[in-house]
């Protein structure tokens, strides 16, 4: 399977990226990224999503390419392509996003972790009539592992 991974991190938070591909890959996911550095979206940005079973936008609180994300959703949303959107609380959503988000707080996950674990049970039920559960199941999982391990670290730091 592949999954599309978009995201606006800062320097900081771009330990956030390792983890997530290990969990990724460890469910069987072969992972694409944007390459685009410029206002417009490339070609190979578009075919990459659109090869995708799965897209996983990441937003954090000081990201700095948050359009660039909102445009790579949009573009795998209109191609019916699953996929999920983790946005930190502190960014204010756009009405585009704000539908399709699972907003994130750092020092109190729970909230998101039990949103991504009824939407993975929502999709379990799913698995017989839609093609598109088992990336949800897999990559909805892969997050909660991430949203875990980013919160232990938080503790650690403080």
């Amino acid at each position: 399977m592949k999954v599309f991974l978009s995201y606006s991190l800062n320097n900081n938070d771009q330990f956030i990226l390792t983890l997530l591909a290990e969990e990724l890959t460890s469910r069987g996911f072969s992972i694409t990224q944007s390459s685009d550095f410029n206002t417009e979206m490339s070609p190979i940005t578009k075919n990459n999503i659109a090869k995708s079973n799965f897209f996983i936008g990441l937003i954090s609180g000081k990201g700095h390419k948050i359009k660039r994300v909102e445009n790579e959703w949009q573009l795998a949303y209109s191609a019916t392509i699953p996929g999920i959107l983790i946005v930190e609380d502190t960014v204010p959503a756009t009405i585009n996003l704000k539908s399709h988000c699972i907003f994130f707080n750092r020092n109190h996950p729970n909230q998101a972790i039990q949103e991504l674990n009824e939407k993975i049970e929502n999709m379990k039920s799913k698995i017989n009539n839609d093609s598109n559960a088992w990336p949800w199941i897999l990559g909805g999982a892969a997050l909660i592992s991430l949203i875990s391990l980013l919160n232990k670290d938080e503790k650690k730091i403080s």
